[in-house]
Order: C-alpha cells, then sequence, then structure tokens
C-alpha cells in the first residue's frame, strides 16, 4: 500500500507560509515587552478564551494525532474515552485549582513553594522536574521530525532542526504573548484539519450509516481492547494532576487579569476538548471500512498518514502537516517559556543574582529559552543517532512516575494549609520511590496470563499506586513532622492570599495591551494563505477546499476588524 505523501506547490506554500506567520507573531511582541512579567505571564493581561484555547493547545503534539488515530483504528471509541479523560481535568481544575492559581499572584509555577514550603522545596521541584520536561519534549519533536520525514522525503536530521529552530525562535522573541497568539493561529489550522477529515472519512465509508454499521464488534464501547476501567482511572487521575499543576498549563491560569477569567479559561478549555475529541478521532474509526489490512500488515501506527493519502487530494496535505506542526509547537514552545521561567526567577534570581534588575531577568530568561530550544533539539537527535527510538515508551513511564511526586505537593499547596514542608518532601520521597518499584516489576517481573509487564492493567495500578502513595506520604509527613512557627506563619500568610480575591488595580488596563491588532491581521494572513494555495492547485477538489476555507478565516478576521474599528476591542482583550 502507498505511504508517501506527494505534496504540490500549494502544499509547499501553506507550509512555507504557516512558518513565516509563526515568526512575524514573534517579532511583532519582540519590541513590545520589557518585563519578566510580559516575557513569562503576558503581564496578566491574556484575555481568557485566548487562555483557554492556549490551554488546549498546550497539551497536543504530532504524536497525539498519531497515537490517538491508531488507538482509535485498533479498539474503536475507547480513544474517545481515553482523550475525554482531560474533560474533567480541565472542570476540576475551572472549580479547584484556577482562581487558586491567579490569587496566588506568580509569575513562575514554582515560585509561590519557597513561601508556602521552603526554598528547598521549591528547588527540589525545579530541578526534579527539569530531566523529565527536556526529554518529553525531545520526543513530542522527535516523533514531528520522524512523520515530516517519513511523509515527505525530508532527511530525518534536517527535520528535527527545522522544527527545533522554528520554535525557538519565536518563543525568543515574543514569550508568553507570542505563544498564545501563536496558539490562536494553531487552533484555526487544527480545527480546519479535524473539518476537512471527517466528512470525507464518512464518504469514503460510504455514508453516516455504513460507516458506522459495519464497524467490528464493540468499536462504539466507551472500553475495549486492554484498556480498562483501571487503567481508565489511572490515566485519568494523571491527566487531572498534569492539566493542573503542570508548568505550561497551570501558567495560562495565571496569565489573565483575574481568578474569573482563570476558571472561564478552564471551562473553555474542557469545552473544546470534549467537542474536540469525536471529531479528532472518528476517521481513525471509519478508517476500519477503507484501510482494513492494517493490522494484519503491522501498520496500525501508519493509519493516520495512510489516512491523509487515501482522502486528501494534492495540494490539501500542506493544512494537515501545518496543523501537525501547529500541535506539537504549541505544546514544545509553552514548555520552553514556562521551564525558562522557573529557571530564571527560582533557580538564577534565587541562587546565582539576588539582585538582579528587571532587564537582566528579562534578558536571562530569553537566553534560557535558546539554550533549553537547543538542549531539547541537541536530545532529539541523540535519539536518532543513538537508535533509541524504543526510548519513547519508556519515557512516558518514567514521566508518569515523576509527575505525581512533582506537582501533587504545588496542588496541595494552592487548596490547603494544612500540608508541611516535611510532608511534601516525604509525599516527593514516596512518590518517587514507589514510582521507581513499579517500574522494576513493569520491566523485570513477567507473569503469563495475570499480570504482564507491558500489561494496561498493570500500568493504570502502578499509576495510582504512585498518586497514592504520594498522597499518603504528604499526610502522614504533615501529621508526623515537625513544623516551626515560621513555617506556621508563612502558611498562614499564603493562605489569606489565596483567599482574597484580584483587585483592579492589582492588574493593568486591557487598553494597555501589547496585542493590537494582531490577531485581525494574523486571521487575514492565514486567510490570504489559503487563497493563493486553491489558486495554485491543480485539482478543482482542492481549489473548491481551499477557497471555502479562506473565505471562512476571511468573515473571522473582518469580524474582528470591525470590532476594533467599533471601539469594542475589549471584548476581545478581556
Amino acid at each position: 500500500m502507498e505511504s508517501r505523501i506527494h505534496l504540490g506547490a500549494a502544499d509547499y506554500l501553506v507550509i512555507a507560509g504557516y512558518c513565516l506567520l509563526v515568526l512575524w507573531i514573534g517579532l511583532w511582541f519582540r519590541k513590545r515587552l520589557s518585563t519578566v512579567d510580559d516575557y513569562f505571564a503576558g503581564g496578566h493581561q491574556v484575555p481568557w478564551w485566548l487562555a483557554g484555547i492556549s490551554h488546549y493547545m498546550s497539551s497536543f503534539s504530532a504524536f497525539s494525532f498519531i497515537a490517538y488515530t491508531q488507538i482509535a483504528y485498533l479498539y474503536g471509541f475507547t480513544a474517545v474515552t481515553l482523550f475525554w479523560a482531560s474533560v474533567p481535568a480541565c472542570i476540576g481544575g475551572g472549580l479547584l485549582f484556577a482562581s487558586r492559581w491567579r490569587r496566588a499572584r506568580v509569575v513562575t509555577p514554582i515560585e509561590f513553594l519557597k513561601q508556602r514550603y521552603s526554598g528547598t522545596l521549591q528547588q527540589l521541584c525545579a530541578w526534579a522536574g527539569l530531566p523529565v520536561k527536556l526529554f518529553d519534549d525531545a520526543l513530542k519533536l522527535f516523533a514531528t521530525g520522524l512523520f515530516f520525514s517519513v511523509i515527505c522525503g525530508f532527511k530525518l536530521l534536517w527535520s528535527i532542526v527545522l522544527c527545533g529552530a522554528l520554535m525557538i525562535c519565536y518563543s525568543f522573541f515574543g514569550g508568553l504573548w507570542a505563544l498564545v497568539v501563536t496558539d490562536y493561529v494553531q487552533f484555526l489550522m487544527k480545527m480546519l484539519a479535524i473539518v476537512l477529515l471527517v466528512p470525507l472519512a464518512f464518504h469514503a465509508g460510504g455514508g453516516v450509516h455504513l460507516g458506522l454499521k459495519h464497524l467490528p464488534h464493540g468499536f462504539l464501547r466507551p472500553i475495549n481492547g486492554p484498556y480498562g476501567w483501571t487503567y481508565i482511572a489511572g490515566f485519568t487521575c494523571v491527566m487531572f494532576l498534569s492539566y493542573n499543576a503542570s508548568w505550561a498549563l497551570a501558567q495560562k491560569y495565571y496569565s489573565v487579569r483575574d481568578e474569573k477569567d482563570a476558571s472561564k479559561a478552564a471551562y473553555l478549555s474542557a469545552a473544546l476538548n470534549l467537542l474536540g475529541a469525536p471529531l479528532m478521532i472518528l476517521p481513525g474509526i471509519l478508517a476500519r471500512q477503507f484501510l482494513p489490512d492494517l493490522t494484519a500488515s503491522g501498520r496500525s501506527s501508519d493509519a493516520y498518514v495512510l489516512l491523509l493519502v487515501r482522502l486528501l487530494p494534492e495540494g490539501m496535505i500542506g493544512i494537515i502537516l501545518s496543523a501537525m506542526l501547529s500541535a506539537t509547537m504549541a505544546a514544545v514552545s509553552s514548555d520552553f517559556n514556562a521551564i525558562a521561567s522557573v529557571l530564571t526567577q527560582d533557580i538564577y534570581q534565587r541562587l546565582i543574582n539576588p539582585n538582579a534588575s528587571p532587564r537582566r531577568l528579562f534578558n536571562t530568561g530569553r537566553v534560557f529559552t535558546v539554550v533549553l530550544g537547543t538542549l531539547t533539539t541537541g536530545l532529539a537527535l541523540w535519539i536518532v543517532y543513538g537508535h533509541r527510538e524504543s526510548l519513547f515508551n519508556l519515557m512516558v513511564t518514567v514521566f508518569g512516575i515523576f509527575l505525581a511526586p512533582t506537582l501533587l505537593p504545588i496542588l496541595a499547596a494552592l487548596v490547603t494549609k494544612r500540608v508541611s514542608a516535611a510532608g511534601a518532601i516525604t509525599g516527593f520521597c514516596t512518590g518517587l520511590a514507589s514510582g521507581l518499584i513499579m517500574l522494576m516489576v513493569k520491566t523485570y517481573w513477567r507473569v503469563p496470563g495475570k499480570m504482564d509487564g507491558g500489561s494496561f492493567e498493570f500500568e493504570g495500578i502502578a499509576l495510582l499506586t504512585n498518586i497514592g502513595m504520594t498522597l499518603a506520604g504528604l499526610v502522614l509527613g504533615s501529621a508526623f513532622g515537625a513544623r516551626g512557627e515560621d513555617e506556621s506563619a508563612r502558611a498562614d500568610e499564603f493562605d489569606k492570599k489565596l483567599h482574597k480575591p484580584v483587585l483592579s488595580s492589582e492588574h493593568t488596563d486591557a487598553s494597555s495591551s501589547p496585542m493590537g491588532p494582531i490577531l485581525t491581521i494574523s486571521t487575514g494572513a492565514v486567510a490570504v494563505l489559503m487563497a493563493v494555495a486553491g489558486a495554485i492547485s491543480h485539482l478543482s477538489f482542492a481549489r473548491w477546499m481551499d477557497e471555502g476555507a479562506a473565505l471562512f478565516f476571511l468573515l473571522i478576521s473582518a469580524t474582528l476588524f470591525v470590532v476594533q474599528r467599533r471601539g469594542l476591542s475589549r471584548i476581545v482583550s478581556t
């Protein structure tokens, strides 16, 4: 079966134009940012709806498209069930954590740990979180480079280098503002990709009725294959932690104006995950009808690539490739910015240069962004040259090991003052120990038919055990560990801050937002890009789809322009 995608001039135009647009967005904000607060937290002026879209997009990568499509092809609706684990995570964020993140009044996601617990715990979370995040981002970059290499014929080395350089550039220039605005453009591209594939998949499957009627038995059940309720429960708990405490996602909660906007951003992300999951995954389910031999040939992981080959005409592939590049850029670049904020504020300023000027911190943050991007790209290349592609699954497991110990103490600090520094350190140690023990059991213990090392049921048990042991450590360490008067006073002071609403005097007026007309211009640029791509396409079907997409984006751009001209920019900015 042919799996090479043949790109036309329109495809290359869309990809190149998109990359230039992303770089231009970064340059737009280059001279509009001047402080660390602007660079790492958007000056707490990011509109709630833009923060919600960015929160949604920052959880994606190219691997998400490939992995969820493979699960959908093999086991059906279970892929949607897995994806929907993000919905209760975001709803929980809106109810419990988003407002508290904003009331913490932070610029980095762990800076409050020094006041709430101790400087030791702050440094522990900083250093423990860095290696895992770097490897996780390197694997995302590797997956994206591999995808482009396979379907476009690029050398893997240059695919990774170019993708990494693009992410570094626009993160360096524009900080968080460039990230959230680019996430908005990426969101438009992703939605376009989804809208294109769903009707085409139904058409290839013989229509809605036939497309669903002849699916394998149990394919539309919420649970199917190896993904049982135990695994779903563990996966949901991990998503709950990740969506509310991982550095890049928590950043979206405290970058808005006040606690109400923070909660609205979380609820918007929940709605987008709820509606977007079935649309994104449905083509993979329907593919069993018109790509029936992938399981037998061991090519289920190629399901998404082959969907593109089968469904889209030449001239439309560039849209999908841009959407997949967008997804990885959203996830990885958000991590670059969040990690750089921790390195700048919580490590450089605290340990190296406590008297650094705001300008020095701002420039240091940019330097760290370049260093992080270079390290991530280097790690991705190391995976290639070391032939260590198998590290992908291992690093997913390792990420699960470190998630509970590093994130639960952060969330506990936001919801209760009963957890002490001793409890937080104990929770970190017990969670890490249990995670390593589970990894050893998974790797070395083989009991055929019961608890195979690679079974998903055991993976779910391991995730739940890791979280449970971390919680037990938090509780027991706080109950039996000594807490000094100074720590108690700091905990009480921080608790008062969390119960104090963010006042209008604490944030800058929306009229001073650096966003300006950037949303209108960037949306219009996408419309022009699609229109030109349609004009040079050789296929009438591709021209029709390109021009339709151009008209849709043009209407959005025109609406934003009218809103601004009529003096209603506050609607867009707040």
